[in-house]
């Protein structure tokens, strides 16, 4: 009996001629050879008569990824028409809609992908409450997002409803979406992050540093994370590993602003002016619009004695935030040390604008008693009854109020109005220097 020939290609499109190559076109894909996946796809269409559903498809995935959102439009609709029920090409279209920032549209388009589904979709919903944010409707997106976590959308969706809940100023239903989250998923470092920045806001820093932590455990190059911790380190005063953290951020990220302004800040505690001056200078100049940014370098300027310079950045955090108290009473001091009249009216909008705030009103107290000692005495009262009403009052805040009232007392004004128990003024160890030393180089 004759055996059958059998017939070996040396190329592997010829061996598939009379089947589909569907298979090859997607593993092309995959591969990231876009420049021969659409050579294959036109081949494909020549063969089947601009008919090939699949050929369509992949062609408007390559256009996609290029960023050709419109000519990846027009490949999708192709597949819609060749097959009106599917519902891929519909999500693709809503995709490429979101990314032109036709939000509206691609909204539309999803709910109409959802109509076509069989069984719920938990990255349609996940899209939905991603354009509803976009559009300003946040409780509609957290609708949609709590929709994508019963659909088992994992820690995709657990993570956008904390977001979208914590937009919405749930921080506490954030909180919790944040845990289920990380109990019922292995979930990646930028959610971990996002979390234990959260715990952090929220008061936790137990928890918050555990959550940091294991963040950059898994990516040490998380800059959220590091920039997280390393305001958790700055808070208790240990400089040297909130200095390695903002490095390692700003290795990561070259161009974060809060890293280059936190790093000023960790600088200019270690009395390193110069390099904390460069470091702040190039914050404000990735960020120019930033009042955060502006009053850091202002504070800075103010500690180097350079009121005048200090003024201008001061001026323009307070014309970006004009209700920032503090940035108002640093304009008052420059102000004072410029020999400026104005520093009274300045020191005057910082206590109106935080009548509670025991650092400003024992800053004007002071202000009044270098200029007129005997109205100094009603701010002194207040700053006493703020400080009376704290837990735990500032202990450097109290001792600053004590070394105001025995001057006030040597200038012979009658402090028998005053509170009888005042604060206690415990001196702290670690009060900063006025003496500026030299800087490393």
């Amino acid at each position: 009996m004759r055996r059958p020939s059998v017939f070996v290609a040396k190329d592997p499109e010829k061996e598939f001629r009379y089947g589909s190559r569907n298979w090859l076109l997607h593993a092309r894909y995959v591969r990231g050879e876009h420049a021969m996946c659409l050579d294959l796809a036109d081949d494909l269409q020549k063969n089947a008569d601009n008919t090939h559903r699949y050929a369509h498809y992949v062609k408007g995935l390559v256009y996609a990824d290029a960023g050709r959102h419109q000519e990846a439009l027009e490949r999708f609709h192709s597949c819609i028409r060749l097959q009106p029920s599917d519902p891929e090409p519909l999500k693709q279209v809503a995709k490429s809609l979101s990314c032109q920032g036709r939000y509206q549209l691609s909204l539309e388009a999803y709910l109409e992908a959802d109509k076509l589904t069989k069984h719920p979709d938990s990255d349609i919903y996940c899209a939905l409450a991603e354009c509803a944010s976009n559009l300003g409707q946040i409780e509609r997106g957290v609708e949609w997002a709590r929709a994508a976590v019963h659909a088992g959308g994992g820690e995709r969706a657990g993570a956008l409803l904390a977001r979208l809940l914590l937009a919405s100023g749930d921080a506490v239903g954030a909180s919790a979406a944040y845990d289920q989250a990380i109990a019922t998923h292995a979930c990646g470092a930028d959610t971990l992050a996002a979390a234990g920045a959260l715990r952090l806001r929220a008061g936790a820093p137990r928890e918050a540093f555990q959550l940091l932590g294991a963040a950059l455990a898994q990516q040490p190059s998380q800059h959220a994370a590091a920039l997280a911790l390393a305001a958790m380190m700055l808070q208790h005063r240990d400089l040297d590993a909130a200095l390695a953290r903002l490095k390692a951020a700003l290795s990561a990220h070259p161009t974060c602003v809060a890293a280059h302004s936190n790093l000023g800040l960790a600088l200019l505690a270690k009395k390193k002016y110069v390099a904390a001056l460069t470091c702040l200078q190039r914050a404000v100049w990735s960020a120019p619009l930033s009042a955060r940014a502006a009053h850091n370098l202002g504070l800075a300027l103010l500690l180097c004695r350079r009121p005048a310079s200090a003024f201008c950045r001061l001026a323009t955090a307070a014309a970006l935030q004009p209700r920032q108290p503090y940035t108002v009473l640093l304009i008052g001091i420059a102000l004072e040390r410029l020999g400026d009249a104005r520093a009274d009216a300045a020191y005057a909008r910082a206590a109106a604008l935080a009548p509670g705030d025991a650092l400003v009103r024992l800053n004007r107290a002071g202000r009044l008693a270098r200029a007129r000692a005997g109205r100094a005495v009603g701010e002194a009262r207040a700053v006493a009854e703020i400080l009376q009403r704290e837990e735990k009052p500032d202990a450097q805040l109290s001792s600053s109020l004590a070394t105001l009232l025995a001057l006030l007392r040597d200038a012979g004004v009658q402090l028998s109005d005053l509170p009888n128990h005042l604060p206690r003024a415990d001196t702290p160890d670690d009060l900063p220097e006025d003496d500026m030393t030299a800087d490393e180089v």
